[in-house]
């Protein structure tokens, strides 16, 4: 049990994974060096969320896609409490109007992390939907998708230029806020996971050591232009992701249940903290350390984050036992 526990790479990525997701909304190496944050949030970290995704392609594909339906109720309910979380912050920020809310609430998210679950709910549809042409079909077309995201995206500036593109973005961001969403970016991630490709650990290290050094020099270089519009898509990403993946696979022995809640809990809990974390500086007078020094400010958001998700976990964990004692 324990070394199974001590090998379960897939489930303790999770934590490594939602780290970066803090990292990419503290920008820790900022004040260092603007460059070295810009590889550490904007081209590193970038492979946390397509992980989440490729875990729960995986997970599903698994299982034959039978649990689909309770893996989107376990999603709409968890972004269901999510909404109610973060209310007070978006009445405080100004709100939306109604149409504007639905729009959020559908398709961008309530809050700016919070796009991740309409993203896996319509990713999860759209494959689902495309997986009926078979899975060759099916990751040809989320291919497809991908790169018309792409284009909306990294490569944004380069696009636009022409100007049949610059109508067809155009139009697309009048219903989407970022082409990084559930049509175009999510499905390619969940059918990459659900093919499970496998190497073997040496070629898989290989494979992602060179995939990841091209998409590094990939977004210095798209950095280095300023055609970004948001960066969070990159041509070398899928490939550095089924190389990651199957690694991960290659290490993978047993699971570790807790990194699963904990990684969701500090996922869905990080921008409070970020706000709390602030709010508690300027009123203690630590603004120094903890917010203009962008190291401590990560490290401080990074603790209370995972404090607070402890805390909760190990409160919900308990209830059944509590409930058996009495019993």
């Amino acid at each position: 049990m324990a070394d199974g526990r001590r090998g379960a790479a897939l489930d303790l990525f999770r934590l490594a994974a939602v780290v970066l997701v803090v990292a990419n909304h503290t920008s820790p190496l900022v004040s260092v060096s603007p460059l070295w944050d810009f590889w550490f949030t904007r081209v590193l970290a970038r492979v946390a969320v397509p992980f989440f995704l490729m875990v729960s392609g995986y997970f599903l594909a698994k299982d034959q896609w039978r649990r689909t339906g309770v893996f989107l109720k376990k999603t709409c309910l968890l972004y269901g409490a999510a909404v109610l979380l973060y209310l007070p912050l978006n009445w405080y920020n100004g709100g939306y109007g109604p149409a504007e809310g639905v729009k959020k609430l559908l398709l961008d998210g309530t809050f700016y992390h919070l796009w991740y679950f309409p993203g896996v709910i319509l990713g999860v549809l759209v494959a689902r939907g495309l997986l009926r042409l078979g899975p060759r079909t099916a990751l040809t077309a989320a291919g497809l998708l991908y790169l018309v995201g792409l284009g909306g995206d990294s490569y944004y500036g380069l696009t636009c230029q022409l100007p049949a593109l610059e109508a067809l973005y155009g139009e697309i961001f009048q219903i989407f806020a970022y082409t990084r969403n559930g049509l175009f970016f999510t499905p390619l991630f969940l059918l990459l996971g659900a093919a499970g490709v496998r190497w073997s650990v040496r070629t898989s290290a290989a494979g992602l050591c060179t995939a990841f050094a091209a998409m590094t020099a990939e977004g210095l270089w798209l950095h280095g232009l300023q055609v970004q519009r948001h960066d969070s898509m990159y041509m070398l990403l899928p490939l550095v992701m089924v190389c990651l993946f199957s690694l991960l696979l290659g290490l993978n022995r047993g699971e570790r249940r807790s990194c699963r809640k904990l990684s969701s809990l500090i996922y869905v809990l990080h921008p409070w903290c970020i706000v709390l974390v602030r709010g508690g500086a300027e009123v203690l007078g630590l603004e120094g350390p903890l917010v203009e020094n962008s190291m401590g400010h990560f490290l401080a958001v990074l603790a209370s984050s995972a404090a607070a998700s402890w805390a909760l976990w190990l409160a919900w964990s308990r209830r059944p036992l509590k409930r058996s004692n009495k019993g």
